[in-house]
């Protein structure tokens, strides 16, 4: 046999590395699968950020939707809109997946039925507290990703919210956006 034949007859007779194939293959399917699975998810977050989510267990089961609704976050003049997500939702991803999963609390209580138009305002204070909580420990953090302090123009604001606003007052007092602020987009428990 010459070298021209043993070289073709190689190339067709199974060989043992006939496997090395499947790394390029492999890695290619697992770089497709893990696309559609993190396309999957980054979907499944901007769904269940959006208003829609939130309103399919919250409106007409309590009155948190229609309180928004008629605050300043939803209907101003100038036609911005805070969506529920803007509020109660991080944007740093283990902050909001911290969130996501602390819902699903929520979502288990919409179906069990533990929540009711009856009891709601009896559990209003414990939801108010924990999300005032939230928020003062993440220092307002939601609230600033649309009203940036630094690009206020507090020679236009009253002069009490002039005193207010000054960033060297919150730190002197520990105090963030929701100390004054609590109730803007839903209506405030008694105890406040």
């Amino acid at each position: 046999m010459n070298q021209t034949q043993s070289f073709w007859r190689r190339l067709w007779i199974p060989s043992r590395r006939k496997w090395l194939l499947g790394i390029p293959v492999g890695g290619f399917a697992a770089m497709a699968v893990g696309a559609v699975m993190l396309s999957t998810f980054h979907g499944a977050i901007n769904a269940t950020n959006a208003n829609a989510f939130c309103y399919s267990c919250h409106i007409g089961m309590d009155t948190i939707v229609e309180e928004y609704q008629q605050s300043i976050h939803f209907n101003n003049e100038t036609g911005v809109q805070a969506q529920c997500a803007d509020c109660h939702v991080p944007k740093e991803f283990f902050p909001k997946m911290l969130v996501k999963i602390r819902a699903t609390k929520d979502i288990y209580h919409q179906l069990k039925g533990t929540v009711t138009l009856e009891n709601f305002e009896q559990l209003r204070v414990h939801q108010a507290e924990v999300v005032y909580n939230t928020m003062k420990n993440r220092d307002s953090n939601e609230c600033k990703n649309c009203h940036n302090p630094e690009q206020w123009n507090t020679d236009m604001q009253s002069i009490r919210a002039r005193n207010h606003h000054d960033p060297a007052a919150w730190l002197e007092n520990n105090e963030t956006c929701v100390d004054c602020h609590l109730g803007v987009a839903h209506k405030k428990p008694a105890i406040y």
